[in-house]
């Protein structure tokens, strides 16, 4: 299949080392970025073509665009697409707001298509690995687990880091996909909800030299605290920030009547797994990566994706994950803080 990637940021770069391993399922015919400069660079960098964001919206050669945009422009790159009769596969979050979410469920019925959506690092072995220890009742039956992602911002190294701050950015919107999805994998839909969350800076400073601005005004809460209660029954501590000064390693661990499992960071396709040793009361590694040379890279789930386009073999459950996460995200992110369990009525 021929793909057209619309946005040629940071992230850009790190799907291309990912396609590139799988070159005879597709071929990455073209790109676009509203920064024309952006879109020229990725062109010669991988031999492709730089067209404008419309020109790869009308072609009638691409069959699946990557959105690769902004949080804001998720949304509106996906459906246009859509309409213009493509496949999507999207950064996340898949959109903003349900009704956003519905739009594009619709117009995929409507044209008979598919869109697919990032986190897709369950894909990768050490979340394959870490759910058959846990379905093999390693850990025997799960009773609780705990997530949290906590780090001073995303200011201090990325090349553009003011949308992180702006509508669809911060800690929930960025980070929050990829444990949620692991969540809902393991546990099933999410059924309620609990959350505090704030603002904690106003402005953060861009240290920077290569950054035009040293400043940004942030426009979203930044600190997450939340109970989440699963379908089964489990309640899983939630914390997820952008405002913590002492950052420590990703944490997404799930507790059993039998013992407990430390997954790799979900951010990650691969990492170490560990079950805590009761006879010798501490943990121990079950799982390491056999090859840690690039661990970070994206795109396995667009191979997955025309995999299951050319086989006819979409998982309708797995399709709706996404959508499924952004509306436990608007939970988190709307909650009204009186500190009762907020019922959370399924709309995809």
């Amino acid at each position: 299949m021929n793909i057209g990637i619309i946005g040629c940021g940071a992230i850009s770069n790190q799907y291309m080392i990912g396609l590139n391993k799988y070159k005879k399922d597709l071929n990455v015919l073209a790109c676009a970025d509203q920064d024309f400069e952006k879109s020229d660079s990725f062109a010669k960098k991988h031999k492709v073509r730089s067209l404008s964001v419309e020109d790869l919206l009308l072609s009638n050669e691409i069959d699946i665009v990557i959105n690769l945009t902004p949080p804001s422009s998720h949304f509106d790159i996906s459906y246009k697409s859509l309409r213009n009769g493509k496949h999507v596969f999207s950064e996340k979050p898949v959109a903003l707001s349900t009704d956003q979410g519905k739009k594009l469920l619709n117009q995929m019925k409507i044209n008979n298509l598919y869109l697919y959506s990032a986190p897709d690092t369950f894909l990768g072995p050490a979340f394959i690995k870490a759910k058959e220890l846990v379905f093999s009742e390693k850990i025997g039956e799960i009773i609780g687990g705990s997530v949290s992602f906590a780090t001073h911002g995303v200011e201090g190294w990325h090349p553009n880091p003011e949308f992180y701050y702006k509508k669809g950015g911060g800690p929930l919107y960025d980070m929050g996909p990829y444990y949620l999805t692991a969540l809902i994998k393991i546990l099933g839909p999410v059924v309620e909800v609990i959350s505090f969350s704030q603002k904690t800076f106003a402005n953060r400073q861009v240290d920077n030299p290569n950054i035009k601005y040293n400043n940004i005004e942030v426009d979203v809460d930044t600190h997450y605290i939340a109970l989440l209660k699963f379908q089964s029954g489990v309640v899983v501590d939630f914390q997820i920030s952008f405002d913590i000064w002492k950052p420590y390693d990703p944490k997404l661990e799930f507790y059993g009547k039998i013992s407990s499992i430390k997954f790799a960071d979900p951010n990650n396709y691969d990492g170490e797994i560990s079950i805590f040793n009761k006879e010798k009361y501490e943990w121990e590694n079950v799982y390491s990566p056999p090859n840690k040379d690039n661990n970070y890279y994206r795109g396995l789930g667009v191979i997955q994706m025309i995999k299951d386009i050319s086989e006819n073999n979409v998982n309708k459950d797995d399709l709706l994950i996404p959508f499924h996460v952004l509306e436990v995200m608007n939970a988190l992110d709307s909650y009204d803080q009186e500190g009762k369990w907020f019922i959370l009525e399924q709309q995809f």
